[in-house]
């Protein structure tokens, strides 16, 4: 995880039915052309040719990655059938971003609008899956991001994201999902994903305004982190309700200025004006300084200055039980942080359940 700071399921049977997981309502409704690219030819071809509106089809079978987007488009597969490896040409490092699985990048002011990437597999990439840089109302819907070497899918400097009902699996070194540098991410949505065997289940850092709500996060070193990195304008006002976190027991050892993670279902590097609501967060046990069910910390310290404490948080309504060494932690530098109506048995300081 050298940007911030493997337990894999048996995807063959479970995504089996990954091209039909999302409804008809959710079905593109851009008009435009339709661009079919059938195995060993070039998706990178077919984007080049593409207008701004159409839709790149892919079928069943194998496609080479390093894909570059840099207009309005959707790029669709035939579920977990449709793979994209890494190959020759990697087109996103023309554009700074080597060793991606498909890229959508815009410039700052000028962000890439309205691309959906949905219904298929980005496997083994050096870098991440799917890596968004400056965009807009970005979609990944439907898609498997396995064993890739940093990310699974991620946006950087993004607004109004759309990430659903995605698989982020045995990605090695960060998390499966990604949000961060953003001011104000205006609601990007992480939500009905299932992310395991990840650093981190769900990254969000030096980030306003995201929504991360009913997915499931297991079998990561740490489940969803909230993370201030001392950079100006700090992390908050995101909301993480109605998720499962359980389980996310994977050791991750230390690494530049990141720690040791694990046992860790929640977990607060500074921060402010956050809610965490209604999840439930179970079995997440380990002996590191981080373990724990929630768990709330001083943010990084930036290079000339002190950490910001974990201030003005908001944490009721979660079921956090059977969490090791305790299921709330509050060591934020702050008495701000509010613990109402949660259904615990043990924290650090005592009376927080």
């Amino acid at each position: 995880m050298r940007r911030i700071f493997a337990a894999s399921l048996g995807t063959g049977v479970v995504l089996a039915g990954l091209a039909s997981v999302a409804p008809a309502s959710q079905a593109d409704d851009r008009k435009g052309h339709t661009h079919v690219v059938r195995p060993g030819h070039s998706i990178q071809a077919a984007v080049d040719r593409a207008r701004p509106g159409d839709t790149i089809r892919l079928e069943e079978g194998h496609y080479k990655g390093g894909v570059l987007v840099r207009k309005r488009l959707t790029i669709r597969g035939e579920g977990n059938k449709t793979i994209l490896r890494p190959g020759r040409h990697d087109h996103c490092a023309k554009a700074g971003a080597p060793g991606m699985g498909i890229c959508v990048i815009g410039r700052a002011k000028h962000p890439v609008e309205g691309v959906t990437i949905r219904n298929l597999t980005v496997q083994g990439f050096k870098g991440s899956g799917v890596h968004g840089m400056y965009t807009d109302r970005l979609t990944v819907l439907a898609v498997l991001a396995k064993k890739n070497g940093e990310y699974g899918i991620t946006e950087f400097r993004s607004t109004r994201g759309r990430f659903v009902w995605n698989w982020t699996i045995d990605n090695d070194e960060d998390a499966g999902l990604y949000v961060g540098d953003t001011a104000n991410a205006r609601g990007t949505e992480v939500a009905w994903n299932h992310s395991s065997g990840n650093t981190l289940g769900v990254l969000v850092r030096h980030a306003h305004h995201v929504q991360v709500h009913d997915n499931e996060i297991t079998g990561n070193c740490a489940g969803v982190a909230l993370v201030d990195d001392g950079q100006r304008g700090g992390q908050g006002h995101n909301q993480v309700w109605k998720n499962k976190i359980f389980k996310n027991n994977r050791r991750c050892a230390a690494h530049g200025d990141v720690p040791a993670l694990g046992g860790t279902g929640v977990l607060f590097f500074g921060g402010e004006h956050n809610t965490v609501e209604k999840n439930i967060v179970k079995e997440n046990r380990g002996r590191l300084p981080y373990s724990g069910g929630i768990v709330l910390f001083p943010g990084v310290a930036p290079k000339h200055g002190s950490a910001r404490p974990a201030r003005h948080n908001l944490i009721k309504n979660n079921v956090v039980r059977r969490n090791a060494p305790f299921d709330l932690v509050d060591k934020s530098g702050s008495k701000t942080n509010r613990f109402r109506d949660n259904k615990c048995r043990t924290s650090n300081p005592r009376g927080l359940c």
